[in-house]
């Protein structure tokens, strides 16, 4: 009957976990887009990046969250083209957005398609490519998460411009601005450079646009300069002198453009602000027992034990993977890297903890 109990229980939260997982994928895929920004034209000094580079299909892929460069490998991703053909990257690099703060745009660099007759369609994770938590100074908020069967058809074809992806309120060290209140930093879809002839890249700030909102109201406020320029990568930080707080930023049209040189359309993307990626709060984890180690191979070790504990492991779908009387080792079945949840609950208590497979 105990036993029963505290299973109706286990089932309730692993319901409730469930809930939580539709509700991450409510908010969308962390892998955001692709561009096809090269065909058959990358450029000699991607040698540099990847031997063989030169004239080979270039493919920014952009995700929500900061990449564990440690974690990434070609073999990570499949790109689809229109004829159903999968392709494997030659290589995956962070470079050339790989500063802190950045880390959001892998470069897939290899043959994907043709632009007239099979363009890519679709980008696969394949692998265990891990996110990392985000750096402090960062607003967007990233946890530890294997994006393992993530995909994304939002692939910008060749033709197109590039387009704002992300912007974050940024500070402390890493913050490039000289001057100014606070920094916004953005990036887009692949690598940029001024369209309008005479324009250098620290001219680009005049064309930005930042909002605040007052009860409603978009007011716009225009940067006072730019950082975090000339280095060949997608991200900027826009300086702005206004303490009121940005909310979107967006660039007029024919502004920037592409390495095909395609100009931008008017591009908007709001600001985004750290936010529960599991919507589980910290505070519903009682604390009390200690669990080690984390991330964990095949076995955890629980510490400060009554005697009368019960525990069940399940993964983030909500899926049982193990469950008994609580020992001080636990001896956890083969599983895929990724997140997993561990509840040790008795009679009168219950505690919830996030384990990390590597």
């Amino acid at each position: 009957m105990k036993h029963q109990f505290l299973k109706s229980k286990i089932l309730l939260f692993a319901i409730f976990t469930l809930a939580t997982t539709y509700q991450l994928k409510a908010q969308g895929s962390p892998l955001v887009s692709a561009f096809f920004g090269l065909d058959n034209a990358m450029p000699f000094q991607a040698n540099l990046l990847c031997p063989g580079a030169l004239g080979m299909d270039g493919m920014p892929v952009n995700f929500k969250y900061p990449i564990d460069a440690s974690t990434l490998s070609a073999s990570d991703f499949e790109v689809v083209d229109s004829l159903g053909n999968i392709h494997i990257p030659m290589c995956a690099v962070l470079a050339p957005a790989n500063e802190d703060g950045e880390n959001r745009t892998v470069l897939l660099i290899g043959e994907f398609g043709n632009a007239a007759t099979s363009p890519p369609v679709e980008v696969r994770v394949v692998g265990d490519l891990f996110t990392i938590s985000s750096l402090p100074g960062e607003s967007a908020c990233s946890e530890v998460l294997n994006l393992n069967g993530i995909s994304t058809t939002n692939v910008v074809p060749l033709a197109a411009g590039p387009s704002l992806f992300f912007a974050q309120s940024i500070e402390g060290n890493l913050d490039e601005c000289s001057s100014g209140i606070q920094t916004i930093q953005v990036a887009w879809d692949g690598g940029i450079t001024p369209h309008i002839i005479g324009d250098t890249e620290s001219d680009l700030f005049q064309y930005y646009i930042g909002y605040s909102d007052s009860s409603g109201v978009l007011i716009p406020h225009m940067p006072i300069s730019i950082a975090d320029i000339n280095d060949n990568d997608n991200f900027h930080q826009l300086c702005f002198s206004t303490s009121d707080s940005i909310v979107k930023i967006s660039m007029m049209a024919n502004t920037v453009e592409d390495p095909n040189q395609d100009p931008n359309l008017f591009s908007e993307i709001d600001v985004s602000y750290c936010t529960s990626l599991t919507s589980i709060e910290e505070n519903l984890f009682e604390e009390g027992y200690k669990i080690y180690p984390n991330p964990f191979s095949d076995e955890i070790f629980v510490e400060n034990l009554l005697g009368d504990e019960y525990f069940i492991i399940y993964d983030f779908l909500g899926r049982n993977i193990i469950e008994g009387k609580c020992f001080e080792t636990i001896k956890i079945p083969e599983t895929k890297s990724g997140i997993y949840y561990l509840t040790i609950l008795n009679n009168t208590n219950q505690t919830t903890y996030k384990l990390i497979k590597r």
